[in-house]
């Protein structure tokens, strides 16, 4: 017989005991296990501080809990507590014990244990899955896991908007709103990016044009990076990083960044280190070490971070970032349609190579990734049989920070965007986990009977990429040659069939919106004509607009988009 019998038919001994310090994640874990326990059983548990007498029957919540001793490694010499986020879970006698390091650790082990024992989905913020229980009985339970990444962070902001849904998702970021009772974010980065700008403002230029590149043998203005190797602009530079500091005292990383442009310093000292160190990311990283010496021993809880970004994404050949450096490595010029690890693509080579350079010589490797066509957010982009295989490829490299960008407009659905966040989340917490199950769960628990066709049209597109060999890059036109008329047409018949299936109002509208790539494609192809495409404009547009669908693309609004399509 199970010893630990959590509910049996509307029935339950236990009651759920958090740590009295009020710890607000670890409150708030139990919290959120009295809450589904309720839902799955209509039971509630009563939720009691470790200053309550002992029962026989209680589940510990959180590091802090009295009930374990002064640690949990006392209490249990085979597990200490993981660090980054972990959690151990595991049944002691007839009681359940969920604890995790401060401060996200004992959340992660909750939600954990909602979904991989019980079988809970938060599929989006409005949608979840709960099943139904009379009964929940556990086997004897010891287990732990740390997850292999530090800083998890799945930028298709309007899906993760919600910190509820975010921090049930084991996202760490600075973008999701993150509070104390969700353990806040784990990094927090100012400025956010690209931060040259800033750091040296352009309206010097007036006064100071030395501060400024020097291209074609004269100092330019306008949107450009600046003369690294200046003295003066390094002391500015210093100064501005501590006024940064003071004024966001939450921060973690100091983004010291190059714009997001070429235009970078020929100058006679920014050329001669950038030659001898065969990249021109030579004098942005002796620029960016110089400033994190000078801020290391006041502050030694902050990080400097920086990009290898296009220009600057091969390594010097000697120079190394000091140990309060991380490197942000990007992978935007590369082909999504085929693994990093083995397409044969020389974008993909390239990247390869560069960060087999970084991985020995960055103290911290991040990377910065991509998962959708920024120039058209609602297209087919076939990269979903490498998302995991990616992000295998950057933990398995060196990589402990994973920023996988998406649509992040308001509306922010793009294409299959619900389902791509929901994947990435769950990569990003286990890179080794079963994507092919977690997939079948968001179709099927988000279109219902309407996700078998919606998943046979997912194998359509991609069928085309991995069988035919067509790369697939983040600004590919609606042209390319995997959406062709079998992608189309098929698709078109698939998603006929979804609808006709849909079980209720509310997945036809769900599938409807899944279908707009298709029809997006057909109007920016003319494959339809007249008073047809006048027709499929209006239905498009209608949809998008109770989607609440903002962007087209990450530069121009559906308004826009509409007013060129030639909307009546």
């Amino acid at each position: 017989m199970a010893e630990v019998v959590l509910v049996d038919r509307g029935k339950s001994e236990y009651r759920i005991v958090v740590p009295s310090d009020n710890f607000p994640s670890e409150r708030y874990a139990g919290e959120e296990l009295q809450k589904y326990l309720e839902k799955m059983t209509g039971v509630r548990l009563p939720l009691v501080t470790d200053e309550a007498p002992p029962t026989s029957h209680e589940i510990w919540i959180g590091a802090g809990n009295k009930r374990l001793g002064k640690n949990f490694s006392a209490f249990e010499p085979t597990f200490s507590l993981p660090e980054n986020d972990g959690y151990v879970l595991r049944t002691h006698g007839k009681h359940l014990v969920i604890v995790g390091a401060r401060p996200r650790g004992t959340l992660s082990g909750v939600y954990a244990f909602l979904e991989e024992k019980l079988g809970v989905r938060w599929l989006t913020p409005e949608v979840e899955v709960v099943p139904q229980y009379d009964r929940i009985e556990l086997p004897p339970l010891k287990e732990s896991y740390r997850p292999p990444l530090e800083y998890r962070e799945v930028f298709w902001t309007d899906i993760m908007r919600n910190p509820d849904f975010a921090a049930r998702h084991r996202q760490n970021g600075q973008n999701f709103g993150l509070q104390a009772h969700h353990g806040g974010p784990r990094v927090v980065f100012f400025p956010f990016v690209h931060s040259f700008e800033l750091l040296i403002p352009p309206d010097l230029y007036t006064d100071h044009p030395e501060y400024f590149p020097m291209i074609g043998g004269k100092r330019v203005s306008g949107y450009v990076q600046r003369c690294l190797s200046n003295p003066d602009v390094v002391k500015l530079a210093i100064e501005r990083v501590r006024q940064w500091i003071k004024e966001r005292p939450d921060a973690t990383l100091i983004d010291v960044s190059q714009n997001d442009t070429g235009n970078w310093c020929q100058c006679p000292d920014c050329k001669a280190l950038d030659d001898a160190e065969e990249s021109p990311a030579a004098s942005v990283i002796k620029f960016v070490n110089t400033i994190a010496q000078a801020i290391e021993d006041e502050y030694p809880h902050i990080r400097i971070e920086t990009l290898a970004y296009q220009y600057t994404r091969k390594p010097p050949k000697t120079l190394r970032p000091r140990k309060n450096v991380v490197i942000r490595l990007c992978s935007i010029e590369c082909c999504f349609a085929h693994p990093l690890a083995d397409c044969p693509s020389e974008e993909n080579r390239r990247f390869r190579d560069d960060i087999v350079a970084w991985q020995p010589v960055a103290p911290v490797l991040y990377v910065w990734d991509y998962t959708t066509n920024f120039a058209h957010y609602i297209r087919p982009f076939p990269n979903f049989e490498v998302l995991q295989s990616n992000v295998q490829f950057f933990v398995n490299h060196g990589v402990t920070g994973l920023f996988e960008q998406g649509n992040y407009s308001p509306g922010g659905y793009g294409e299959m965007g619900p389902l791509r966040a929901y994947v990435l989340a769950k990569l990003l917490w286990n890179p080794y986990t079963d994507v092919e199950r977690h997939i079948n769960d968001f179709l099927f628990g988000y279109y219902g009977k309407a996700g078998g066709p919606i998943k046979a049209y997912m194998e359509l597109l991609h069928r085309q990429v991995r069988e035919k060999g067509y790369h697939a890059h983040i600004f590919d036109p609606p042209t390319v040659p995997y959406l062709n008329d079998e992608v189309i047409d098929g698709g078109e018949r698939l998603f006929d069939e979804a609808e006709r299936i849909a079980e209720s109002e509310d997945i036809r509208f769900r599938v409807q919106i899944t279908r707009l790539p298709i029809w997006y494609v057909k109007l920016a192809t003319n494959r339809v004509t007249g008073d047809e495409r006048v027709d499929l404009l209006k239905r498009f547009l209608s949809i998008a607009r109770k989607a609440g669908i903002t962007h087209i693309s990450e530069g121009m609004d559906i308004n826009t988009w509409a007013q060129r399509m030639g909307v009546p």
